[in-house]
């Protein structure tokens, strides 16, 4: 019966409907952003810590305490992220006139040497785009501080989630018994996506300590917070390296000048180096199965739908993705289109 209704539609009809479908998703989605990505983040985190509560009771200890000790662990993370960025917020917003008359002076002493061309003078757009630069740094972390509350959101989702989140798991695998694929299929993606997050945070720590040190050798100013934003945006593929490095990289050049600047952004991909090279590629083994143009594209899409929060959480929500198609007979194509070469797979093995 099921495959008598999916041979009533053709090819194109069903690419068709499927193509509607997404479009109209991605509108949903996009217009409910505020309210879908609090409970994003709530399951992701949910799914990452949710493990260590089941191995403490492994271990004999209460299940209770076995929840209590996690939620605890989770609120002192939460809580020493926020002191880091909150203190570092509260500096930098008073400095930031001086770095823009710091950032205008060693513009223009740079302009005398860059030529005009056809009466427009190059230095003047240089300039322009150094204190565009600045005044993004600062217009992000200023609405770091507006995010506070979808941060406290966020928190609560989180510690209700994890106390149910042994008999949530129990109750899910009872309902989808009847669906064996997508239940065996999700238990893979649950296994995958906590490999991928626990390398992927290894890899980020190393750049994330390794650019702090960096920083603090030279001397550049809040290194500290250069270092957890090198390690925060090192989730967003390609494209997260280059953002963690403009600020740094400017207020180098505030301090030392162009040779320091160029110092900074050469010690950072060093490192960036070193970390993706000794500590990511171990992934290759953990059956991610995303080929790197679907990566990009998703960085594209889901920054689309939910801003910059978006690209954080762009793998995962691929991975998701990919997982709900290739349960099903109708999309299983465009998850094999996902997926990897054959080519790269058998140089894998």
């Amino acid at each position: 019966m099921r495959g008598s209704n999916a041979d009533t539609f053709s090819v194109p009809t069903r690419i068709l409907f499927i193509g509607l479908a997404a479009a109209l998703l991605t509108i949903g989605m996009r217009e409910l952003a505020s309210i879908l990505l609090p409970i994003l983040f709530s399951l992701f985190a949910t799914v990452i810590f949710a493990p260590l509560i089941q191995r403490l009771q492994k271990r004999g200890i209460n299940p209770a305490l076995s929840i209590a000790l996690v939620i605890l662990l989770f609120l002192m993370i939460v809580a020493g992220i926020g002191f880091i960025v909150v203190s570092a917020l509260l500096d930098f917003n008073v400095l930031i006139p001086v770095y823009q008359s710091r950032l205008t002076e060693a513009l223009n002493s740079l302009g005398s040497y860059i030529p005009s061309i056809e009466n427009v003078s190059l230095g003047s757009v240089i300039r322009d785009i150094g204190l565009f630069l600045l005044a993004s740094v600062a217009s992000i972390f200023t609405g770091t501080v507006s995010a506070a509350t979808t941060v406290g959101l966020i928190v609560i989702t989180t510690m209700f989630l994890l106390i149910d989140a042994v008999g949530i798991s129990k109750k899910v695998q009872r309902e989808v018994e009847e669906h064996f694929v997508l239940a065996a299929n999700f238990k893979g993606l649950s296994h995958n996506f906590i490999s991928f997050m626990i390398i992927r945070t290894e890899t980020n720590l190393v750049m994330g300590i390794g650019t702090a040190i960096i920083l603090l050798i030279g001397n550049i100013e809040f290194a500290v917070l250069w270092g957890f934003l090198a390690f925060l945006l090192g989730y967003i593929p390609y494209v997260g390296l280059l953002f963690a490095t403009i600020p740094p990289a400017i207020l180098a050049l505030l301090q030392y000048g162009p040779l320091g600047a160029l110092a900074v952004i050469a010690g950072i991909m060093i490192i960036n180096a070193l970390s993706e090279n000794l500590v990511f590629p171990s992934l290759a083994g953990k059956g991610l199965e995303l080929s790197p143009s679907v990566i990009f594209l998703s960085l594209i899409y889901w920054g689309f739908v939910f801003g910059p929060a978006g690209a954080l959480l762009s793998t995962p929500l691929t991975m998701v993705v990919r997982t709900i198609l290739e349960s099903f007979e109708e999309t299983h194509w465009i998850a094999q289109l996902m997926g990897e070469s054959k080519s790269k797979e058998t140089l894998k093995k």
